[in-house]
């Protein structure tokens, strides 16, 4: 399991070297405060380029035109997270993948910081994509 977590660590910091611009394609949210500090992004470090991607925050639907592969969205700000959310998105082929998570209980609900979720791989035999977070709250204490 620390393999694991290590190969995907080397596999996040060669990648973000070789990262293509940021998208800017995204539906701004409403109502969300002025003095709202979480930021967030979608990465792609899969092979495959993700289109028409739906993320659902608890106050805020993003929508992604196209997310191409080993890139990320630029940072926006929201105004909170969890762990993980409602996230959609179709392959070239116009698969459909998607999580719908069922409730939160137990979750934190994040406010201040820095949330990214990334897609670390599709399964396209199985429709089946496996997703991670990571939050970092150093600089907003």
């Amino acid at each position: 399991m620390t393999k694991l977590y290590l190969a995907l660590f080397i596999a996040m910091i060669f990648c973000s070297c070789k990262q293509k611009p940021p998208s800017k394609e995204y539906v701004n949210p409403v109502g969300i405060q002025k003095d709202s500090i979480l930021e967030f992004c979608l990465f792609n470090a899969t092979d495959f380029d993700l289109n028409n991607i739906t993320i659902g925050l608890p106050d805020t639907v993003l929508t992604y035109k196209k997310v191409e592969k080993y890139s990320r969205t630029e940072w926006i700000k929201v105004g909170t997270a969890y762990n993980y959310g409602f996230v959609r998105f179709f392959d070239i082929k116009n698969r459909k993948y998607y999580h719908q998570p069922i409730d939160y209980v137990g979750e934190t609900l994040w406010k201040k910081g820095k949330m990214k979720f990334i897609v670390k791989s599709v399964d396209s035999i199985n429709g089946y994509f496996d997703m991670v977070s990571i939050y970092d709250s150093i600089n907003y204490n």
